[in-house]
């Protein structure tokens, strides 16, 4: 079996995955504490989405997808819940194939705000069309207008989270690969 460093990764890449996905777990877990969904069932800030989308700018797309894995299945783990794990995957993945190709076809002319708006609105969307399936019923599709103007406003708020924290990491990226 090759070694990490073998297969192209440096030691700050392994170790910044690692605070990734801790960051996701532990977020994941407040958030689900926060008690927004009082009035809104469902709505959270969605703050686990500032390490998701720094790793589409700094790491190669399989780790960044790695990183998506592995938040949706621990997270349901410790939730407790397997129906958060369908919600979870249905709108991360939708969410990190739009922002992907985003990045990929328009990288000049979208901001990465503009990348996580659309995520944001994406990871609604999946969402919505998970529970249609698991529910049966598209009578869930009149909700998503709510989902979709709270997630511009979340999406904007963790774009430029990211785009603030971006230039350090790449930083630090660069200095580890000695």
């Amino acid at each position: 079996m090759p070694s990490p460093a073998e297969r192209g990764l440096k030691v700050a890449e392994i170790a910044l995955l690692g605070v990734f996905l801790a960051y996701t777990l532990i977020i994941s877990l407040i958030e689900r504490m926060i008690p927004l969904g009082l009035s809104i069932p469902g709505i959270r800030l969605g703050l686990t989405n500032v390490a998701i989308l720094l790793a589409l700018y700094l790491f190669p797309l399989s780790r960044a997808l790695l990183l998506v894995v592995l938040k949706c299945l621990m997270a349901a783990i410790f939730a407790g819940s397997p129906a958060a794990l369908f919600y979870s995957l249905g709108g991360s993945l939708l969410s990190f194939v739009v922002m992907i190709v985003l990045i990929r076809l328009f990288r000049e002319h979208i901001s990465p705000v503009g990348v996580s708006i659309a995520g944001a609105v994406f990871h609604n969307i999946g969402q919505i069309l998970v529970a249609c399936l698991l529910l049966q019923s598209w009578v869930v599709l009149l909700y998503l207008p709510v989902l979709l103007f709270i997630g511009i406003g979340t999406g904007a708020v963790i774009g430029i989270l990211a785009s603030r924290l971006r230039p350090y990491l790449m930083v630090y990226l660069k200095a580890g690969k000695v």
